[in-house]
């Protein structure tokens, strides 16, 4: 072959492994895998939810004999959480670029075990203590009560101390978890749960001190992100303004009441601790609506029948709003809510005076604000 021939098939030559290198390189990107067997599984598809709250994937699988798998690629460990629609099947984990291993029974998913490596290992040790210290605390729940139902309420109280102090240790071990673990992944997913309007100033104290490169990832660039919305609606801060549509259709503009104190509830019709604290807002709204106290109530329904079925049901007065979008509500996004109930009192010159009132504190809080009534 002269070089005149051989000119043309080098370039070929070329030009073929210009087209196969990225293809070559794909194949060679570190790759999860997770392997799964679940006893008594009943439910043919499973899916995977993966990555941090602003941003994650959901991919699904079917089951065979209870057993399943997920294959996919991250660009750092995220939190993940397989599930089934019945809910039956619910693994938290931490997805790595490792095999991952997972055996659980539906009949009893708090002894659920994975097995993994880096971040996902280090996630499966802290979870498996705080899923042994509720089952204990369970425990301790059922005896308290069947103390009661025999008529031992001496027993059942001491019962129930313990099962509360056990129901606190939870919350305690996560916020310790992340100042023991500065250079932690599983510590920043426990950050970002825990950042929130009445945790700001504890929030922002405990980011500082992360590392740069736990903070350089998205999981911490959402934390920076959170808190940074988060210092737009803390206590002290103008209010938001925002304007959303009542059942009606009517739009509504917070700005319209600027003049008077205005509890912006958060709230749905699907939410236990909402329903049970309608009463008590009714009997405040009864008590301090003449007096220039108000609520607007922003739902995070995402359907118009049961959300108008509770506001009948529970007789409430005061104006009601929602754009039926769940928790992607826009108003909702704009207030950082990622739990309800949440709420924020505003004084009449629309400034954010107290956040997360419920029960007897808002009760205290507008009796400073307004006195006693008879």
């Amino acid at each position: 072959m002269n070089k005149t021939s051989l000119k043309p098939f080098l370039l070929k030559a070329i030009a073929l492994l210009l087209i196969a290198s990225p293809a070559a390189a794909q194949k060679k990107a570190p790759q999860f895998v997770i392997t799964a067997k679940v006893a008594h599984m009943t439910d043919s598809i499973v899916y995977l939810n993966y990555g941090t709250m602003g941003s994650s994937k959901t991919d699904t699988a079917k089951v065979t004999n209870g057993s399943f798998s997920f294959k996919g690629h991250v660009e750092e460990p995220v939190p993940g959480f397989i599930f089934t629609k019945t809910f039956k099947v619910k693994i938290d984990l931490f997805v790595e670029n490792t095999p991952i291993a997972i055996v659980a029974d539906v009949d009893s998913m708090y002894n659920t075990k994975v097995t993994g490596k880096g971040a996902t290992q280090e996630f499966e040790v802290f979870n498996q203590k705080l899923m042994d210290n509720r089952k204990r605390t369970i425990a301790l729940f059922q005896k308290a009560y069947d103390a009661k139902q025999a008529g031992d309420s001496v027993t059942a109280k001491i019962l129930q101390a313990k099962a509360d102090s056990q129901y606190n240790w939870e919350f305690k071990a996560r916020i310790a978890y992340v100042g023991e673990h500065p250079k932690s992944y599983v510590g920043a997913k426990e950050l970002l749960g825990y950042t929130s309007t009445n945790t700001l100033a504890a929030s922002i104290k405990m980011y500082d001190k992360l590392e740069p490169a736990i903070k350089a990832a998205s999981i911490g660039k959402e934390i920076a992100a959170r808190i940074d919305l988060l210092s737009k609606v803390e206590e002290g801060k103008p209010a938001q303004e925002f304007t959303q549509s009542t059942p009606d259709g009517k739009q509504v503009k917070l700005a319209d009441y600027k003049g008077k104190y205005v509890l912006i509830e958060f709230w749905a019709s699907w939410c236990g601790p909402c329903r049970a604290e309608n009463p008590n807002l009714l009997k405040q709204y009864k008590m301090y609506n003449s007096k220039g106290f108000d609520i607007l109530s922003v739902s995070l329904d995402k359907e118009k029948e049961p959300w108008l079925k509770a506001v009948e049901h529970d007789a409430l007065p005061w104006t009601q709003v929602s754009d039926l979008k769940g928790w992607s509500n826009e108003v909702a996004v704009l207030y950082g809510i990622r739990a309800v109930p949440a709420s924020f009192l505003l004084d009449p010159t629309g400034k954010i005076v107290a956040t997360g009132l419920r029960g007897e504190t808002l009760n205290q809080k507008l009796e400073s604000l307004f006195g006693k009534t008879n």
